[in-house]
């Protein structure tokens, strides 16, 4: 799921305005190793230090000097509090003081209807990976990427949003390490002909090195012969479908402290198929879904 924050600091979310389509690359259900991403970035360590074993999870900020945002003229910074506006005639970024980061156009800004960069959804994945790794994000942790259908058009400065009739795409990175997904981290961008963004939505924050060494030994733990099946015994029944270690963390621009944490996470089963994520510690204890709170 898409999860941004408006300009104001709170959260929206693109339930039912995106949806998933290609399929360019991205972590599969259950406690498999990563894929490798159309653009060509693969999830091994590669000798970075920032996925070495014992190590901490690098994390990166929004680099407002390396933007490509379409402002449509020289942006004006403007400090409001746990936030930097960055505010240009045609459209924002907003920059919270944790380095994540949201920006829209204005309603009726021209170059939110220009069409994508490119039609080809791996040259579109590959821009906007080497976009974010200009920003700091670690190739070693680029497990793949995801491609997203959503409204044309911009929001207000304020964060409304205004869908326009075209389609365009968005393309994202998929966070992981060893196979297990970072799937609190987002970054997001939209880029049209111009070569200039016209969305963008990015927080990828540092995780300490005993999270990461703890969702690794879970993940390791859960691969071993006859070691899932008798995890999901501990499990509710409503809670014995598909699903995967992964690592949760704090949403970018929260008021409250920074936390992350493994979870095996799996989907509840309703009869009507609509149930909601399901998070479990390693001894099969339900965990609050806190992560998320402002």
């Amino acid at each position: 799921m898409l999860r941004v924050r408006t300009m104001n600091g709170y959260k929206w979310r693109g339930d039912g305005v995106a949806v998933v389509v290609w399929g360019l690359a991205s972590t599969a259900a259950g406690c498999s190793s990563s894929s490798e991403s159309a653009s060509g970035v693969a999830s091994s360590v590669g000798g970075d230090a920032s996925c070495a074993q014992g190590h901490e999870l690098t994390g990166a900020s929004y680099d407002i000097t390396k933007s490509r945002f379409a402002f449509g003229a020289k942006p004006v910074a403007v400090d409001a509090g746990p936030l930097v506006r960055w505010t240009g005639s045609d459209g924002v970024v907003a920059i919270w003081t944790d380095g994540s980061e949201m920006a829209s156009m204005n309603a009726g800004a021209p170059e939110a209807n220009l069409p994508d960069w490119s039609g080809d959804g791996n040259a579109l994945a590959a821009h906007v990976t080497a976009y974010f790794v200009s920003m700091g994000v670690a190739t070693c942790q680029i497990a793949g990427t995801d491609g997203t259908y959503s409204g044309g058009g911009g929001g207000s400065v304020d964060g409304g949003v205004t869908f326009q009739a075209a389609t365009q795409t968005n393309v994202g990175l998929v966070r992981s390490i060893d196979g297990v997904p970072v799937v609190n981290s987002i970054a997001f961008a939209r880029f049209d002909t111009s070569d200039q963004t016209t969305f963008e939505t990015f927080y990828w924050p540092t995780i300490p090195a005993d999270i990461v060494t703890a969702a690794r030994a879970f993940h390791d733990k859960l691969a071993a012969p006859g070691a899932l099946a008798a995890y999901k015994a501990k499990l509710p029944a409503d809670a014995q479908s598909d699903g995967q270690v992964v690592i949760h963390h704090r949403v970018g621009g929260s008021s409250l402290p920074f936390t992350a944490v493994a979870t095996y996470d799996t989907v509840q089963i309703t009869p009507q198929n609509d149930g909601g994520e399901l998070s479990f510690d390693p001894e099969g204890n339900p965990v609050m879904d806190n992560w998320e709170a402002f």
